[in-house]
């Protein structure tokens, strides 16, 4: 523009830029932003990496987490297990009142998994940090509840060397010694379940513990003195009545074992000298007030991902495992019962499903029968799918997430309530008890109240054997259930139990489980019994005739070819029970294999091809390989090495299985290999072989290692197909079928804290 040259004011020559609005700028919101209460209440949430990464990015965050107890004792250590690299941040943890922290030290340190020790002095050093923590998860839990750290130090003990069992024992007693007013009730309770379990002259220590116990205000040592105490009064009237009146009082503080036993009493004889309607309102108390194990199990069952067929396969394995080893119903109970609320708070992958149903029967075996399930014993079982420290590890899961509440409301404690109210005879208990058992199969039979179910369980019964009048008013009287509140639950149990559509796994074979274990003379082979069609059961129970609907459905193959997901899991252990076959079978078996873990590629079908017609007949399925007559997986058998026998000695100084050690050896041959017994049942079906021969009877096993295939050197331990290659057993050896001897034994039952007062009130 040249200097003095005048412009006019259009638009060309000059223009007044326009004006522009600003918006302002809202604050952004994060994290630092909130609240604290919100800031806490998010920090509650995360797992513990998460925490230390958000503890990591600002000082702010670094302050609230280290100031604040309540983050680190909610934090999650869900699938985490101490080691060298995580060992601070579990102490801490538990220091703050983190009860899964806790309980994973115990049982790590206990069972000398997961922390590196020296050699020298570990089974001391272990057993003060176990009894350390042990007692520290025992102070976090409700002063009511039952006591759980005696499971895992209970009998048998090492009778060589140093135990560390022994170890978290003494430690545990010198600090009860101490005068600790908050842990001494539930620590003295748990010395006094240990000693009960001996033999010798430590066992009439018990009875004082409990009553120093029950002097600090444990309800279960009191009512267990109770117990103890019952016989010598019922001789004296006057003593017995005044047992009565203390059971009474222990049932109105909530013990359930207490509320069952006073039933069962004012069932018998009555010797409060109460009306009759008084008496049958207290029994009908105990059942209405029952809840279920845990409310809407089947759905969130559902919802994390295993199905109905998958759980059906577990529940008959684990009955398999139960009647070879002769284990009483309760325990199945109880061992089916915490695997549902497991799976209704965490989710397990299929792969793991077994393991979590072996380790949920060996905590149960521990708290109830007198013969446990050893943990080598169970990995056994599995067929050496999973290792020891797998199922150490899966046993803190379980504990820590069931806060250590091991027992749950059992129908089979009703059960006894009821057949205590209305005796039935032998042939017709033993049907309630199989009625029992099956209900356990089915996840939509899981959601019912235990108390209901079991009197549906007894209505069935007597309609099945036509007893008259089929719901007494006795029955109507003291369960509060009237036979039209029942008749639903009764056709479910029946369509459901009775149905004719059994789940099958990939080779066609028949799921029976509990059939065959009613199948023995000591249950008169109840299972046998031609029951009624489902017209005439309608007709009995007067209600009008509906077509029954399966809940229980195995999901057909898929339209590819290929298994669907159902068939990876699909296994379970050889019992020395026949199974039945599906005579359309042999036109399906090119569309099976013998372990379906993985799709196989045209050279594996060829091969397979050539050796499937004879692979199917002898074959067992399990998660990892088949072990039968014929043995079908690749093994490959490696003695034990110095470092992995110093690991078994490690581990032998803190293991359930040191009195079953020097049973184990090895059996060689002439040429120098290794002889393997395998089962010789034909017929099997569920997970892995279970044998009629355990680890620890005087037949000796040789470790061996199954390889699969994979498409990387590194990932040896990840399923695949196998090559199946014949090894022939010596003729001659032959199974023997174990009878079953289990006892129907009763459970337990929780109550409602509100359903207290009735008990008081009398």
């Amino acid at each position: 523009m040249k200097a003095g040259v005048v412009h006019c004011r259009c638009s060309k020559c000059y223009s007044v830029p326009a004006r522009k609005r600003v918006r302002k700028r809202t604050p952004g919101l994060s994290l630092l932003s909130l609240p604290e209460e919100i800031v806490l209440y998010v920090l509650q949430c995360l797992s513990a990496e998460d925490l230390l990464s958000v503890r990591a990015v600002h000082s702010q965050l670094r302050d609230v987490v280290d100031n604040h107890s309540s983050v680190w004792a909610r934090v999650s250590f869900r699938d985490t297990w101490p080691s060298p690299s995580t060992l601070w941040l579990f102490e801490r943890a538990a220091e703050k009142g983190n009860f899964e922290a806790a309980v994973k030290l115990g049982i790590a340190y206990l069972y000398n998994e997961g922390p590196l020790l020296s050699d020298e002095g570990r089974a001391d050093v272990c057993g003060r940090k176990a009894s350390h923590f042990f007692s520290l998860a025992e102070s976090l839990r409700s002063p009511t509840a039952d006591p759980f750290i005696w499971v895992f130090i209970r009998p048998p003990w090492s009778p060589t060397g140093s135990c560390c069992k022994a170890v978290v024992f003494d430690r545990l007693k010198a600090e009860c010694d101490d005068n600790v007013v908050g842990k001494r009730g539930p620590l003295l309770h748990c010395l006094a379940r240990v000693l009960q379990l001996f033999e010798d002259e430590r066992r009439s220590d018990a009875v004082s513990l409990l009553e120093e116990s029950s002097q600090a205000g444990c309800l279960q040592s009191s009512y267990l003195l109770w117990e103890h105490r019952r016989k010598a009064a019922m001789a004296d009237p006057g003593r017995f009545l005044q047992c009565v009146r203390t059971l009474r009082d222990y049932a109105g503080k909530g013990c359930w074992e207490a509320q069952l036993s006073l039933a069962k009493v004012c069932i018998s004889g009555n010797p409060l000298g109460l009306e009759a309607k008084a008496c049958s309102d207290l029994v009908s108390q105990l059942f209405t007030s029952s809840s279920p194990a845990s409310p809407h199990a089947a759905q969130n069952i559902l919802r994390r991902g295993i199905k109905d067929t998958m759980r059906y396969i577990l529940v008959d394995w684990l009955v398999e495992v139960t009647t070879m080893k002769d284990f009483s119903s309760l325990t199945l109970h109880v061992t089916v019962s915490c695997v549902d609320r497991y799976l209704a708070l965490r989710s397990v992958p299929k792969a793991r499903l077994q393991l979590l149903g072996i380790a949920c029967m060996v905590v149960c075996t521990r708290y109830i029968s007198k013969e446990i399930l050893t943990i080598r014993e169970a990995v056994w079982l599995t067929d050496n799918t999973y290792k020891y420290e797998d199922l150490v590890r899966m046993m803190g899961e379980v504990v820590s997430v069931l806060w250590g509440r091991i027992r749950n409301p059992s129908l089979l404690d009703y059960g006894e309530v009821l057949l205590a109210l209305v005796p039935l005879e032998r042939r017709s208990s033993h049907l309630f008890s199989y009625i029992c058992e099956l209900s356990l199969l089915y996840s939509a039979l899981a959601s019912p109240p235990p108390a209901r179910l079991a009197c549906a369980a007894l209505l069935l019964t007597r309609a099945l054997h036509h007893h008259a009048p089929l719901w007494p008013t006795l029955l109507a009287d003291h369960t509060g259930f009237s036979k039209e509140d029942l008749v639903p639950l009764c056709v479910l149990l029946y369509v459901n139990c009775f149905s004719q559509d059994v789940p099958k796994d990939h080779r066609h074979v028949c799921l029976t489980g509990v059939k065959q274990r009613f199948e023995d003379e000591n249950f008169q082979q109840i299972s046998r019994e031609k029951v009624m069609d489902f017209k005439e059961l309608c007709q009995i129970l007067e209600v009008p005739e509906v077509e029954p609907q399966v809940e229980l459905q195995v999901e057909p193959p898929s339209p590819a070819g290929q298994p669907t997901d159902l068939h990876t899991f699909l296994a379970s252990p050889s019992s020395t029970s026949k199974r039945r076959r599906d005579d359309s079978m042999q036109t399906h078996r090119g569309s099976f294999v013998a372990t379906p873990t993985a799709e196989l590629s045209n050279q594996e079908e060829t091969l397979l091809g050539e050796i499937l017609d004879w692979s199917l007949d002898t074959s067992c399925s399990g998660y990892e390989g088949d072990q039968e007559e014929t043995s079908m997986t690749s093994i490959n058998l490696q003695p034990l090495s110095s470092a992995d026998q110093r690991l078994e000695n490690c581990r032998a100084q803190s293991s359930d299985e040191d009195s079953f050690c020097e049973a184990d050896g090895k059996v060689k041959d002439d040429q120098g290999q290794e002889n393997l017994t395998f089962s010789t049942d034909l017929h099997s079906s569920g997970y892995s072989s279970v044998q009629s021969v355990s680890p620890s009877s005087s037949s000796s096993l040789m470790p061996c290692t199954f390889q699969t295939l994979s498409s990387s050197p590194g990932s040896s331990n990840q399923p695949g197909f196998r090559l199946l290659v014949p090894m022939q057993r010596p003729r001659g050896s032959k199974q023997v079928k174990r009878k079953n001897v289990a006892a129907h034994s009763g459970g337990e039952v929780e109550e409602e804290r509100s359903a207290n007062a009735g008990f008081l009130s009398l």
